[in-house]
């Protein structure tokens, strides 16, 4: 089985920090739609709204997609993130990355992975997030 740990590190009235480490078994395969946020998890209402403020991560072996949940067939893509570009990424001079996933919007955030499928394939991510306004 494919190893998830997400570990919160800030989870204060307005901001939400969290490390993320990811570990393929070389046999279970992608993580699709894997949840990496439930706003629930954080004592916010179902369907509340984060804003990605920063993110950093450093992958061996794959690819991934960060995506806020759309309640629909197909998530609502926002983020490529490449095992090639490694590098911090922030939102904050561009309104950080808004969950507009419209009427239907879950408030998860996911991941997906391409390329995820040998022993050695694993992944650090940093997660920067704004919580909505009470």
């Amino acid at each position: 089985m494919n190893t998830l740990k997400i570990k919160t590190l800030l989870s204060g009235p307005r901001n939400l920090l969290l490390a993320i480490y990811m570990k393929s078994d070389g046999a279970s395969g992608e993580f699709v739609n894997e949840v990496l946020v439930d706003p629930v998890d954080y004592g916010l209402p179902a369907k509340s709204r984060l804003r990605l403020v920063r993110m950093e991560y450093s992958f061996a072996g794959f690819d991934a997609v960060l995506e806020y949940g759309s309640g629909g067939v197909e998530p609502n893509w926002k983020w490529v993130m490449s095992e090639t570009a490694n590098h911090p990424v922030d939102f904050q001079s561009y309104g950080n990355l808004i969950d507009d996933s419209g009427m239907d919007g879950t408030g998860l955030l996911t991941i997906s992975t391409t390329g995820f499928t040998s022993s050695t394939d694993q992944g650090s991510i940093l997660l920067g997030l704004r919580k909505p306004s009470p």
